[in-house]
């Protein structure tokens, strides 16, 4: 069995070589109330069911439906969508395309009652190989001290097969057993999941992997997964949608502040970054499903052993922790020594084949991870017990 721990503490010394698994509703939740707290204007429970950005270059308009049915025109001089995996412009004027050659399937869902081990207990988040013909992965990831996302990815020919023959086997919830099938394949997970229950209905997200084009025009931009989604196995989602927004809000400020009408330099140089930086994950993704490269899991290092190939690795944890959008171009050297059966054979001696390769921790602090997550679930479970009454 081949495994290895990435622990960004190796090369990040400050306190951004930690991040978090979260509830996504939460977080959306928290992201709302700041944006209102901030003087947004907040509409719940509405939905935009049209909106033109092409018919005039200077303005847009938005047509929206609430809850009680009830319609409304807005009129805005720049629009930016943040429309997630709806990525509703592109879809509306047909400039959503899958990518291929990422033709996946998620199905997951939340459990509960867990007893955190083998590094979730302090916040690390586990990664699976799947071979064969799944050529996919299974994800174990903390949500809390006892709370636990864990599903499966895997190609749709693989899915396909596997759904026809449960059914045919009498299956009346192909999701669930299929989930639980490729769950339980791993010793690990099915001992993790003993005694636990399962919190949420079975999810599944297919086709998910595209690409937009058109990502910005005079009158709109695209961010986050608007502009276009990657198979997620580095957990990247949150981090490109929020580092893509922040690298557009000056440049739209700039529109806005001298009524620009094209030609808008910093949104130009702003989508440059965002593009180079969503095409070098997609080559880490490419290169994480390439049967010919050393795996991820091969490809780590503990603290010591970090240190005698320091530049490859470095360059390794600094672009899975987030540092691709400012350095994509100059971390083509780590993809050389992976794909490169000469480099990687140079790596093998000093890295792989050491004693000390393998560490199962990052001996991370459970109040460093847990603590604030904790606290903000208690006093949410206050308040829903204080409605009740």
């Amino acid at each position: 069995r081949t495994s290895t721990t990435w622990c960004f503490d190796h090369v990040i010394k400050d306190e951004t070589y930690l991040s978090f698994q979260v509830i996504r509703g939460d977080f959306d939740h928290m992201l709302l109330k700041n944006a209102a707290k901030n003087g947004a204007e907040v509409r719940e429970e509405t939905s935009v069911i049209e909106a033109d950005v092409t018919s005039v270059s200077d303005r847009v308009t938005v047509k929206s439906l609430d809850l009680n049915s009830q319609k409304a025109l807005h009129r805005a001089r720049f629009l930016v969508d943040a429309s997630g995996r709806d990525a509703f412009i592109g879809a509306k004027n047909g400039w959503r395309k899958p990518r291929e050659e990422l033709d996946r399937t998620a199905i997951w869902s939340h459990w509960g009652g867990v007893k955190l081990r083998g590094g979730l207990e302090e916040g690390l988040s586990i990664i699976i190989y799947m071979g064969q013909e799944q050529k996919g992965w299974i994800w174990v990831f903390p949500l809390g001290e006892d709370r636990i996302t864990a599903g499966f990815v895997a190609q749709n020919s693989y899915l396909r097969d596997q759904q026809r023959k449960l059914k045919e086997s009498g299956s009346t919830d192909w999701k669930y057993d299929l989930c639980m099938q490729e769950l339980m394949n791993s010793k690990f997970v099915r001992e993790l999941l003993e005694g636990s229950s399962m919190v949420l209905p079975m999810m599944i997200n297919g086709n998910y992997s595209y690409e937009v084009k058109n990502h910005f025009g005079s009158n709109y931009a695209m961010v986050g997964d608007a502009r276009g989604f990657i198979d997620p196995i580095f957990s990247s989602g949150v981090f490109l949608s929020m580092k893509s927004a922040f690298l557009v809000a000056p440049a739209v400020d700039k529109q806005l502040t001298e009524g620009l009408n094209g030609g808008n330099e910093m949104l130009t140089t702003a989508y440059k970054q965002i593009t180079g930086a969503y095409n070098f994950v997609h080559q880490m993704i490419r290169l994480f499903y390439n049967p010919h490269a050393v795996t991820w899991a091969q490809a780590g290092a503990d603290g010591v052993a970090h240190k005698s190939a320091e530049n490859a690795m470095a360059a390794g944890h600094y672009m899975l922790s987030g540092d691709f959008f400012e350095n994509y171009q100059k971390y083509q050297a780590f993809f050389e020594t992976l794909q490169d059966p000469k480099q990687f054979q140079r790596f093998q001696k000093f890295v792989i084949d050491r004693k000390d390769f393998v560490q199962p921790t990052c001996h991370g602090r459970w109040e460093d991870v847990f603590r604030d997550m904790v606290d903000r679930d208690r006093e949410r479970n206050k308040a829903l017990t204080a409605q009740l009454v």
